[in-house]
């Protein structure tokens, strides 16, 4: 469910059009766990991060690389 919650993350920061969306989208994310972990009695594993990176990063390229195909069809 991270995964998914963070690829529609990284699809909507595509979807802004902004360099600085896309980089306060990761900086939200990494900013949330920290208080995870400083918060919570247990914390968090590490992977969850790396997971929720992942999908936020997968979900972003695959944006860039669709508008690009897109944009390639419309000029051909």
């Amino acid at each position: 469910m991270i995964f998914a919650t963070a690829t529609i993350i990284g699809i909507a920061a595509g979807l802004q059009r902004s360099t600085i969306g896309a980089l306060l989208g990761v900086a939200l994310m990494s900013i949330a766990f920290m208080a995870a972990v400083a918060i919570s009695i247990v914390p968090p594993p590490l992977v969850t991060l790396f997971v929720a990176l992942g999908g936020y990063n997968l979900g972003f390229i695959g944006y860039l690389i669709t508008a690009d195909m897109v944009g390639h069809r419309r000029r051909a």
